[in-house]
């Protein structure tokens, strides 16, 4: 799409950790080629030249920016790092996708300890429980996901998570939400995720799968919802708290404006 009003804009750190896409058609490709790669590094002081040295794959080109970023912020080993990154790779070369829930069930002990370090999760994990969707997301490293009913929530494991831009936005819609919360706190930045999530899907009742209230793949729908806060806004604006006022008027206003 040929973005118009919008600068490209480099997520920072905040933004790295909450940034989430849909694994494309090479995706796995690609992973198990960096994989091998890595393997096949000379070991660290080794005597190789300079141009091998600095052509070595890392961690982070096999594992991606996001799940680099959260593994420094959770303190993950090096040893989990390099066993999940196995796991994954034995996954996405032997069918495991196919049957997620069937290749986490296959996991030794161990290594499900290490899947479920690398998703932070609190439990050990009982994947005969797990959806497809559920059990799929813990194969896929921090920052891609994938939501088989368009429900705009992704299970991870037993639990769920929401996202925002959703995995099928519109790139516009993603580059101006890296620029409207480019200098913003993380705190600030996760309430706009959650009120611009229930703009896109209404707030879920009794854990239903709820529907899209209009098409995510459109930039309409996020033109008209932000329309429709900023017009909601006016209208509370004596009951809402001047500071909150003038901080919501401002990123509504912002995105309005990127979104032309």
């Amino acid at each position: 799409m040929n973005i118009q009003n919008v600068n490209n804009t480099t997520p920072n750190a905040i933004q790295q950790r909450h940034l989430i896409q849909s694994p494309d058609a090479n995706f796995f490709t690609d992973f198990k080629a960096a994989y091998a790669r890595y393997q096949s590094a000379p070991p660290t002081g080794s005597s190789s030249d300079a141009a091998t040295q600095n052509a070595t794959t890392t961690m982070a080109d096999v594992m991606g920016l996001t799940y680099t970023e959260m593994a420094a912020v959770r303190g993950t080993s090096a040893n989990d790092q390099t066993a999940y990154a196995a796991i994954l790779n034995r996954a996405y070369s032997q069918g495991g996708m196919e049957n997620p829930v069937a290749f986490l069930q296959s996991l030794s002990p161990q290594e499900q300890g290490v899947v479920q370090r690398a998703h932070c999760l609190a439990e050990p994990f009982d994947a005969s429980t797990m959806s497809k969707e559920g059990a799929y997301n813990l194969l896929l490293p921090e920052g891609y996901q994938v939501d088989f009913n368009h429900d705009g929530i992704q299970e991870v494991g037993a639990g769920k998570t929401i996202t925002f831009p959703p995995l099928d936005a519109p790139e516009q819609v993603k580059q101006a939400w890296l620029t409207a919360t480019q200098n913003m706190d993380e705190g600030d930045m996760m309430t706009y995720q959650l009120q611009m999530h229930i703009m896109l899907y209404g707030i879920n009742v009794n854990d239903q799968t709820s529907k899209a209230l209009a098409p995510t793949d459109q930039i309409d729908s996020y033109r008209e919802g932000v329309d429709k806060f900023l017009a909601w806004l006016e209208y509370a604006k004596a009951s809402t708290p001047s500071d909150q006022y003038a901080r919501d008027k401002a990123f509504f206003s912002d995105m309005k404006r990127l979104l032309a």
